[in-house]
């Protein structure tokens, strides 16, 4: 990368760094609209942020938002906070552009962070995540549960946590569903 450009190639394709997308935000709308960032969640485990851009009226005109696991990145580790507020920006000014070269490189790097257990298996969360989409029932939440904690032994902490995470939230779906 040429610092001095805000242009990143990852393979192959030129992308611009979100700071590069912020600088001429501002250059062209100046006073005109307004970055506003908010904490949507946080704990030890993750963080969730909300981006807006509002026109000088206050009303928003486009929003993004982002998700960093504290696990996903030694960086993560201490500074999961500051990358999630510059996705969410990043999102947020996409407006239907291509991705930034922080947003791919972010999302390359996540879909790297993946487990190896004992048994050799390997645990994606991407994978995980497209699985229990395509679960429509408790029973069947369940067993899947029971079939990864199998293939999965040496899962860490933070991993299950993250984990439980997503399947509570795919609990309350498929209860939301069953109730309409």
């Amino acid at each position: 990368m040429i610092k001095d450009t805000g242009v990143v190639n990852i393979h192959g394709k030129d992308y611009k760094t979100v700071a590069k997308r912020v600088d001429e935000f501002r250059e062209e709308h100046k006073s005109e609209m307004s970055i506003i960032t908010s904490i949507i969640s946080i704990d030890e485990m993750c963080v969730v942020m909300k981006a807006e851009i509002l026109d000088k009226d206050g009303r928003t005109i486009a929003t993004g938002h982002a998700e960093e696991l504290r696990t996903a990145s030694q960086i993560n580790r201490t500074s999961a906070l500051e990358n999630c507020e510059t996705s969410a920006i990043g999102r947020a000014l996409a407006g239907g552009e291509f991705a930034s070269a922080d947003e791919v490189a972010n999302a390359i790097q996540q879909q790297e962070q993946i487990a190896r257990p004992s048994n050799g298996t390997r645990l994606n969360f991407d994978d995980v995540r497209e699985h229990l989409d395509m679960i429509d029932d408790a029973e069947s939440l369940t067993a899947y549960g029971e079939e990864l904690k199998k293939k999965h032994p040496s899962m860490t902490k933070a991993q299950a946590d993250a984990i439980s995470k997503m399947f509570n939230k795919r609990r309350e779906e498929i209860s939301q569903n069953e109730s309409d």
